[in-house]
């Protein structure tokens, strides 16, 4: 079983985390830089990870980038970007053999150490700017990243739909920013801006090691005593602003199937509480949307419920027909409905217990998913392990969950109606 050890500060604003497990035979380290967002920088968030793991001052090419990784028994360093309420987080994840199963005997944590702070701190850049032809490329990147969200419908339906929920906040902007910012991300603005994150983000890091590595805390904690930092506060607790009355908004494209997406907002539930709710009502094939707004009643091709849990907000999608739009926000009213009056079964909170339990054994298998629930924790402030979570969720009740049903109020709604299934309605 992994092992957890205490947190500890080893700079300012920068918390350590180890966690031990001796089933792995790698080791994974996890560097978190918690941002603020805003219209003007979040086109440069999306850009940085990419940017930062291509290539470093050391290795200042995408060739010599990866060669280094092959050369070190085809270790890992891999950045993305992740939203968290109204802010983001900049995630560096690198991953490597541990030590003793080094054919020769080198120091792989040594050296993945130095390829990692060195890209962080010493990156690919010159005279105050990122260095062509990496910031180029990656800078395209992005541009085509964004061009491909506009044509993946069900995302973009989602996003319009965030855009109308968190309106006036920076959830509202989309994951990657705009095309039109990407376009005008010069090296110099990013490097700037980078600069900035180094001194005033929130670091969260996580180690998972089958053994004791102390040099990993004392080499951070040296590599940041040169960086003047002036850490920021967050909180990624930022929930939805109520509406006085539920946004609707429409839109038509030439698109072969209708999307729908419907926002529904709430105060405060229990985490445990939530999960059992999510759970029943829609995200498994077994949930009460899926069973009958798809199953029973055919009304949809999908139906998906995503929850998000910084900004109190539910998401429900459906892919359907244009001439089922009505009945199908009836269904799901009616399904809503069933749950606030606690007619659903036994057997399905069971199973979203067992569920939960499941993907949470899963999640210590990976040396990733180990690092991603810890970091999770933290950042939400429930400490509570897997197993602690999972005894929680089997003291729910029937009511609690109705209960908290009840709390959700219809926040949003967008759709994406089909101008070519309109068309092909009108010629039959």
């Amino acid at each position: 079983m992994p092992e957890a050890y205490p947190e500890k500060r080893i700079g300012s604003g920068i918390r350590y985390t180890e966690i031990r497990d001796e089933k792995f035979r790698s080791c994974l380290l996890s560097v978190q830089f918690c941002v603020h967002r805003d219209a003007a920088s979040a086109a440069i968030h999306a850009l940085l990870p990419d940017l930062l793991t291509a290539s470093s001052a050391e290795y200042p090419s995408v060739a010599e980038m990866t060669l280094r990784l092959e050369l070190l028994y085809a270790a890992d360093f891999l950045g993305k970007l992740t939203l968290c309420g109204d802010d983001a987080v900049l995630d560096f994840t690198a991953s490597w053999l541990d030590d003793r199963y080094a054919l020769e005997g080198e120091a792989l944590t040594d050296e993945m150490l130095s390829l990692v702070i060195g890209a962080l701190l010493h990156p690919n850049a010159e005279n105050g700017a990122f260095c062509d032809p990496e910031f180029r490329i990656c800078k395209q990147n992005l541009l085509d990243d964004i061009d491909c969200e506009q044509n993946d419908k069900r995302g973009y339906t989602l996003r319009q739909a965030a855009g109308l929920a968190y309106q006036g906040t920076p959830a509202a902007i989309p994951p990657h920013g705009t095309r039109a910012a990407a376009k005008k991300i010069t090296p110099e603005a990013a490097f700037r801006l980078w600069q900035e994150i180094l001194r005033t983000a929130a670091i969260e890091i996580a180690v998972v090691t089958p053994a004791p590595k102390p040099q990993i805390a004392l080499r951070f904690a040296e590599a940041f005593r040169a960086v003047p930092r002036s850490p920021l506060h967050f909180c990624f607790d930022a929930p939805c602003i109520a509406k006085k009355t539920v946004s609707v908004q429409e839109e038509r494209l030439p698109v072969g199937q209708t999307k729908l997406a419907a926002v529904y907002r709430y105060d405060s539930i229990p985490r445990e509480v939530m999960l059992m709710l999510c759970s029943i009502l829609g995200w498994n094939s077994d949930a009460l949307l899926f069973v009958n707004l798809r199953e029973k009643q055919s009304l949809c091709y999908y139906c998906c419920l995503q929850h998000s849990r910084s900004k109190h907000t539910i998401f429900i999608d459906c892919g359907i027909d244009a001439a089922d739009l009505n009945a199908v926000r009836q269904e799901i009213d009616a399904q809503l409905k069933a749950v606030q009056n606690g007619d659903f079964t036994d057997e399905m909170m069971e199973k979203s217990v067992l569920r939960y339990a499941c993907r949470a054994a899963a999640d210590s298998d990976s040396a990733y998913d180990t690092a991603a629930e810890m970091l999770g924790r933290l950042r939400s402030g429930d400490l509570r392990t897997p197993q602690q979570m999972t005894e929680a969720l089997r003291q729910v009740t029937r009511a609690q969950i109705a209960e908290a049903a009840k709390m959700l109020q219809p926040d949003s709604v967008f759709i994406l109606r089909a101008e070519r299934e309109e068309a092909e309605d009108d010629a039959d």
